[in-house]
C-alpha cells in the first residue's frame, strides 16, 4: 500500500462516489482534508475479517472483492465493489471486528476516512455532515436490502432442491413398480 499526497487531482472521480455525490464543491474539499488516498496493488488486502476497524473506504479506481471465511475456514467471495462504491462504513458506527475481508482484484485507489475524523467533520460542518451521514445510512440500508434479497433467493433455492429431491424419489419409486 502506498499513500498519495495530492488528493485533489482525483476530485472529478471523488464526486462520483455515492456518499459524496450531494456535497457541494466546498463541502467536498473539506471532507478531503480529513481523508487519505491509498494505492493498493492487485492481491493486497484492504480490510481483513476479524480485525477491528475504524475507517470507511471508497473506491476511486480499480476493483475489490469482498469475501468471508466459512465455518471450514474456506474463502467465499460474496461481492465485488467498483469505482464509486463504499465499503467498511459500519466501522463508523461500531467498534467491532470486521465481518469480511476486502482484497484488490487489480491495482486500486481508495479514499480512507477514519471514525474520529468523520465525527469531527460532522460536528464542525453539520449541514454537510448531515448529508454525508444520511447517505452513509442509505448506503448501508441498500446493502441490507440486497443481503435480504440474496437470503430469500438462497432459501428459494433450498426449497427448489427439496422439490427436486422429492421428484427424484417419486420417479425412482415409480420406476421400481411399473404400472400395468
Amino acid at each position: 500500500m502506498e499513500q498519495e499526497t495530492n488528493i485533489l487531482q482525483y476530485l472529478p472521480s471523488i464526486k462520483n462516489i455515492q456518499i459524496f455525490h450531494w456535497l457541494d464543491e466546498n463541502e467536498l474539499q473539506k471532507i478531503l482534508l480529513i481523508a487519505s488516498l491509498l494505492h493498493f496493488k492487485k492481491g493486497e488486502t484492504v480490510i481483513r475479517q476479524g480485525d477491528v476497524g475504524d475507517s470507511l473506504y471508497a473506491v476511486i479506481n480499480g476493483k475489490v472483492e469482498v469475501s468471508v471465511n466459512d465455518m471450514n475456514d474456506k474463502k467465499v467471495v460474496i461481492s465485488s465493489i467498483s469505482p464509486g462504491e463504499v465499503f467498511g462504513e459500519a466501522a463508523i458506527f461500531l467498534l467491532a471486528k470486521r465481518t469480511a475481508t476486502v482484497t484488490c482484484t487489480c491495482d486500486t485507489t481508495v479514499i480512507q476516512i477514519g471514525r474520529k475524523d468523520l465525527v469531527y467533520f460532522f460536528r464542525v460542518h453539520p449541514h454537510a455532515g448531515n448529508k454525508l451521514l444520511m447517505l452513509i445510512v442509505l448506503n448501508l440500508l441498500n446493502k441490507l436490502k440486497h443481503a435480504n434479497e440474496d437470503l430469500v433467493l438462497e432459501k428459494q433455492s433450498e426449497l427448489d432442491l427439496d422439490d427436486v429431491d422429492t421428484l427424484i424419489q417419486d420417479f425412482i419409486s415409480e420406476s421400481d413398480h411399473p404400472t400395468e
